[in-house]
């Protein structure tokens, strides 16, 4: 069957659909909760399936349909992806309907070992070892969650707030790995430019500085340490954007938004810096890497990974898809911005932000459902990345 010829198909759709339902639930939630989520409290809930759930499903969408065009295996595909699709999608309604958190667990960690084996496995047999680096995240990520899982079932003092905290920077470092690859290749092709200079270096410092703040935010997030290291990343990441940035982006709908995403990224590793000082709260720093940084760049991804993938032109998106990244650019700014300027209104703001998240995935959505879920046309002149 078509649809689970390659990942990005099911994931996509189904982290986009997900992403809505999701939130539209925690607008329900807060700030007054009325129930829990397989005995989760709904705030953890929220954080966990946002990380977990949706930004994994998009990152699984990409990575595992990349993975076969690098190895030329039928890796994750057929009964196969419809497997590890099925895992996905029964750990989500498995919270979303209150069973047990030991079966939810068990689906979830199965999802996670079929997205491990999926990738790494290729990668050995064809031995690209540049893409070792991305198994040996999808190996954390399963640790990482795996320890929520083990407190939740009482097993370990590891928090289910630090276990989050540790998968969300390695789906960003993923997603950072992404731009990295991306950006500069996008931009060159949309506006026809020659190939930029990279300096591995600043890449370097820019990735591994990255997983340090990680390890400093979970362990001391109130140490000098953070806001030491937030600021000299703020530093790097801030000059690459700035290097890699082109007037003419903002012509180019598919391109625009993978600058913004970066931006909040780049403002979150400054906030960061600011939480142990005390002016800027660890929630607000979290959405902006999240809410701006994650919803940006992974809807902008599925957007244009959709056309590319099943033949269309990437140059002539659907119409109405700025109104995609409009709606979730405003939603981060409410939930990042507003509540630092206007705190005194942030449950407003937060809801507004809720609303603008959901109506920005269901739109991408209903755009984007009969491109994912009908048999490609004939070849345009689009290109797959």
């Amino acid at each position: 069957m078509f649809f689970f010829d390659r990942a990005f198909r099911s994931f996509f759709i189904g982290g986009s659909l997900f992403s809505v339902m999701a939130m539209l639930v925690w607008f329900g939630q807060y700030p007054v909760a009325s129930k829990q989520f397989s005995t989760l409290l709904p705030m953890m809930w929220h954080a966990h399936e946002m990380v977990f759930g949706y930004a994994l499903a998009t990152v699984t969408g990409f990575l595992l349909t990349a993975v076969m065009n690098w190895t030329r295996l039928e890796s994750a595909s057929g009964y196969r992806l419809a497997l590890i699709f099925g895992f996905w999608l029964v750990a989500r309604l498995g919270y979303l309907l209150d069973a047990p958190i030991v079966w939810v667990a068990f689906f979830d960690m199965a999802f996670n070992l079929g997205l491990l084996l999926h990738f790494a496995i290729p990668v050995v047999q064809k031995e690209l070892w540049a893409q070792s680096g991305l198994s040996a995240k999808f190996l954390l990520l399963m640790v990482a969650n795996g320890l929520f899982y083990a407190n939740a079932l009482g097993w370990t003092a590891f928090s289910q707030l630090n276990a989050i905290l540790f998968g969300l920077f390695l789906v960003l470092a993923i997603n950072l790995t992404m731009m990295r690859r991306l950006v500069p290749f996008f931009t060159e092709k949309a506006l026809g430019l020659r190939e930029q200079q990279q300096y591995k270096w600043l890449d370097l410092f820019a990735l591994v500085g990255f997983l340090v703040l990680m390890v400093v935010v979970i362990f001391w997030p109130m140490h000098w340490i953070v806001t030491l290291v937030g600021l000299l990343l703020f530093i790097v990441h801030f000059i690459r954007l700035w290097r890699w940035y082109r007037p003419g982006i903002w012509k180019v709908t598919l391109l625009w938004p993978l600058f913004v995403s970066y931006g909040f990224m780049t403002l979150g590793m400054l906030m960061f810096a600011a939480v142990p000082v005390g002016w800027i709260s660890l929630s607000i720093a979290i959405h902006a890497l999240a809410a701006g940084g994650i919803g940006l760049l992974c809807s902008a991804i599925m957007a244009r990974i959709s056309l590319g993938h099943t033949n269309r032109n990437v140059f002539n998106p659907p119409k109405g898809l700025i109104w995609v990244f409009v709606s979730l650019a405003v939603s981060a700014i409410f939930r990042v911005i507003f509540p630092v300027v206007f705190p005194h209104q942030t449950v407003l703001w937060v809801h507004i932000s809720q609303l603008g998240w959901a109506l920005g995935f269901l739109w991408l959505s209903v755009l984007y459902l009969p491109i994912l879920t009908r048999p490609s046309p004939p070849k345009e002149t689009g290109i797959l990345l």
